[in-house]
């Protein structure tokens, strides 16, 4: 994986052009000129995106305006998945491009199908969780409880991304790693999992680690920081989106 700050996208040098894969004949397809975007961070996710030619740079921008490349993606790579709603990167095309557009229902098949794709999706939901996880730990550090209840929430996403049950958080979490994530002190991170059991929102879960016993509520808590992309994945009800 390359990661490196840039003022620009680059030159297509960057990223020479693989041979195409063969066309999806069923999925539509998308072409894109140079430089054009092919979704933004924030964007709702609509497709999954295979690269039939050409080549997609995928990169975040930082608040100083530089971008971070995280990979160029070439012909026959998938681009666009991850656990959230929205998009966490941002896509651009780094040379004349044209993409199909999949179903986001079908990550399942591909990826059962290309061991290529699902390192891909694990690379993605990783990076997506990074993302979410460094984000609560910035805006969440006047109450540390919400930024727990934010982390609860993103590991009940991921593991019911991963076929787990959602409720339940591994005690394979161990407590000095969970604090490092949060930026607290141990003792800090079982006040709070005592504040919130008082709440009736976890209980322990025996042979298990803990069980979330209300997740709405639980949700409820994580929503008070308000970012469109960390709640893109809570119930409509409780969603904030850009201009609300």
């Amino acid at each position: 994986m390359l990661s490196l700050v840039i003022e620009d996208i680059g030159s297509p040098v960057l990223a020479p052009v693989s041979a195409s894969q063969g066309l999806a004949p069923s999925a539509p397809l998308r072409t894109l000129q140079r430089n054009e975007m092919l979704f933004e961070a924030g964007d709702l996710k609509t497709h999954l995106y295979r690269i039939e030619t050409g080549a997609i740079c995928i990169y975040v921008t930082h608040p100083n305006k530089t971008r971070e490349i995280i990979e160029f993606a070439l012909a026959g790579d998938l681009v666009g998945m991850g656990f959230l709603e929205r998009h966490a990167t941002s896509a651009r095309a780094v040379i004349d491009t044209k993409v199909s557009c999949l179903g986001l229902d079908e990550i399942d098949r591909l990826t059962a199908e290309d061991a290529s794709a699902k390192a891909r999706l694990d690379d993605a939901v990783e990076r997506e969780f990074a993302f979410r996880r460094d984000y609560v730990t910035d805006v969440g550090a006047s109450r540390p409880v919400v930024r727990l209840a934010a982390f609860l929430i993103a590991v009940s996403h991921q593991n019911e991304n991963e076929g787990r049950d959602p409720a339940v958080i591994d005690d394979t979490l161990e407590c000095a790693v969970v604090a490092g994530y949060l930026g607290v002190s141990v003792g800090c991170l079982a006040e709070m999992l005592v504040e919130l059991e008082d709440l009736g929102l976890i209980q322990p879960a025996p042979h298990h680690g803990m069980r979330i016993m209300n997740m709405e509520r639980l949700e409820a808590l994580a929503d008070e920081i308000a970012d469109p992309l960390l709640q893109s994945d809570l119930p409509d009800k409780q969603r904030l989106l850009p201009g609300s």
